[in-house]
């Protein structure tokens, strides 16, 4: 983001967090609260705070009260960004603190900033870029919500087309223009391959920054497409037999300024570092995978053969394994080599998504855990016995499964803390429970314009 736009001319801000739901929530706070809002942030319930499944149903966990207790979320200023000067509509994101004052443990933000703490402390820096996938649909306007049970895409291809991007101009130029204007940075934008699907893929940032920045960025994108007539759907599967979209992840990192992802002079053409987070990842992935993708739909997505990472397994420009090494273009390895995480879709929580992806990563260097060999192929294409000798794992097939898993992961527990943890997995229990056993198209009309 913009060094900080300060305070003047904000007549109205949101203040917003992304749930364990992986849904934002907001309160709005007027031109007069605007100067102490740093410091007094916005009233919020402990269910609103971490507890609402996608459809709003209120859980429980034996250490948060739903119905009792209020936390405060409190607008980080520094991130502050205009997203309209004429009514003066700003945006911050909020960190949940306690009445006291201290850090509430359910804090999504905060377990971010506690993992980033501890690469600093080991003398890493990472950065993340976001490539978000959604898909756009005509507004149907007057004629009501039963129109909505099957929208109409916005555009029908062809795949990465100059004519898709046309049927779109108006809309794209404008949500370029306005991501301009709230100070995030877009390297590019392109029709994606199915109907209505669009990419827009944003700058690499440190960490907190790049989320917070994507969480941005989806709000921008809602705006803009309502002043063009159109709705947009962050599902990872909109509709049944549609495109899927995800949402992935860009990691690079240094260590004390030196590039570990890229080293011409190694076997893979990275460092031993950057082999390290490679193993880490991959052996956290499955017991850490509905931090990625917390939605039944998510797992719609996350089949072969959708580039999506369906194994467990990563190889250089490989788009069918769940880490895909990006060597960078001749010249200029160091600044574009990275590690691109294909896992993750916009129905996760991103700030859990990533730290997640960081502590696996800072887990692999800390055991100096050695990577597998690389996956030159699609995986589907290999026989079971294949995959079996090159310990090439399918990932979880469903969400209950993934959250098995992760509820028994003493890893992410030491990572997140079992107040979090333990409010996150009963959140998306109760979609696995009430949405499992339907089909992709009754969920996905459940959740289409939820995200």
């Amino acid at each position: 983001m913009s060094a900080p736009i300060g305070t003047e001319g904000v007549h109205a801000l949101l203040v917003t967090h992304v749930d364990n739901a992986g849904v934002s929530r907001v309160k709005v706070l007027p031109g007069r609260r605007i100067d102490t809002a740093g410091e007094s942030g916005v009233s919020i319930s402990n269910s609103v705070g971490m507890l609402f499944s996608v459809d709003d149903h209120l859980n429980s966990t034996p250490e948060i009260d739903a119905i009792v207790g209020d936390l405060r979320g409190i607008p980080d200023v520094s991130a502050l960004a205009m997203l309209d000067a004429e009514t003066g509509l700003a945006w911050a994101p909020a960190d949940l603190r306690a009445l006291d004052g201290s850090e509430h443990p359910t804090c999504q933000r905060s377990a971010l900033k506690r993992v980033v703490s501890a690469a600093e402390d080991d003398g890493l820096a990472f950065r993340i870029g976001f490539e978000l996938e959604f898909t756009v649909f005509r507004d149907p306007g007057e004629a009501g919500d039963a129109a909505l049970d099957v929208p109409e895409y916005a555009n029908d291809g062809p795949a990465y087309s100059t004519r898709a991007f046309l049927d779109l101009e108006p809309w794209l130029l404008a949500t370029m223009a306005a991501l301009d204007a709230a100070g995030v940075p877009v390297e590019q934008v392109h029709p994606e391959f199915g109907d209505g699907q669009v990419e827009i893929a944003l700058a690499p940032r440190e960490p907190l920054r790049a989320v917070d920045e994507l969480v941005l960025a989806r709000i921008v994108i809602l705006r803009t497409a309502a002043q063009h007539g159109l709705l947009v759907s962050f599902a990872p599967v909109p509709i049944a037999g549609g495109p899927s979209s995800g949402c992935h992840v860009h990691l690079s990192a240094a260590h004390e300024g030196r590039a570990l992802c890229f080293d011409a002079a190694a076997p893979h053409g990275f460092t031993p570092e950057a082999g390290m987070m490679i193993a880490g990842i991959l052996d956290r992935l499955e017991e850490g995978l509905a931090l990625h993708g917390g939605s039944v739909l998510s797992f719609d997505r996350l089949q072969p053969n959708h580039w999506a990472g369906a194994y467990r397994c990563w190889g250089p420009a490989n788009r069918e394994a769940a880490i895909r090494v990006v060597e960078g273009q001749a010249g200029r390895e160091p600044a574009q080599a990275n590690l691109e995480f294909k896992c993750t879709d916009a129905a996760a929580n991103p700030y859990l998504s990533v730290a997640a992806l960081l502590a696996s990563a800072l887990d692999g260097i800390a055991r100096r855990a050695e990577p597998p060999e690389p996956v030159l192929v699609d995986p589907s294409s290999l026989s079971d016995e294949e995959r079996d000798e090159r310990g090439i794992a399918r990932l979880p097939a469903d969400l209950g499964a993934a959250l098995d898993l992760l509820k028994g992961s003493t890893f992410f527990h030491d990572v997140f803390g079992t107040t979090l943890l333990d409010a996150y997995v009963a959140s998306r229990r109760h979609e696995w429970e009430a949405y499992g056993g339907l089909d992709t198209a009754a969920v996905a009309e459940i959740v289409r314009w939820r995200y």
